[in-house]
């Protein structure tokens, strides 16, 4: 009797706390974090971006853009930049040249691409360099051959 009583004083203590606690129909609580806030945004940005028309077309691009340049993650920005390219397509219309190029999320690829063309270009000119070198020994070479026979 005593173990009954408490075993039912345990389950109405956790269905008290329960209580209290808000629930969503899934079971996960509904506080909202930043990455709930900005689902909401993604899914207006893709409303935004399905509903493209030829009249709307660049107004809604200045819209959106704050958010693709400054909010978007990689994979938002090329889901995003991948649905105008492909809607403006369908338009007949051509997405601006350069549009959302300097983005926060491809700030990191970017610098890599930056700091790769640096690294080959001066390859290249050391290369250049070496094969000057290369051609200029090779030519006082030739020419001490040449005066070499010209002395016997």
């Amino acid at each position: 009797m005593k173990t009954s009583t408490a075993i039912l004083f345990a389950a109405a203590a956790v269905s008290s706390v329960s209580a209290f606690s808000p629930v969503t129909t899934d079971g996960r609580s509904s506080k909202t974090t930043a990455l709930s806030m900005s689902k909401g945004k993604i899914a207006s940005i893709k409303n935004s971006i399905n509903s493209l028309s030829a009249e709307n077309f660049s107004t809604t691009l200045t819209e959106i853009e704050p958010f693709l340049k400054n909010e978007a993650g990689i994979s938002v920005y090329k889901k995003s930049m991948k649905r105008i390219g492909n809607r403006a397509k369908a338009l007949g219309v051509d997405v601006p040249e350069g549009y959302c190029k300097d983005a926060k999320a491809t700030a990191k690829r970017r610098e890599k691409q930056d700091a790769y063309c640096k690294a080959r270009a001066e390859e290249a000119a050391e290369a250049a360099d070496a094969a000057a070198e290369a051609a200029e020994a090779e030519a006082e070479s030739a020419a001490e051959e040449e005066a070499a026979p010209a002395e016997e």
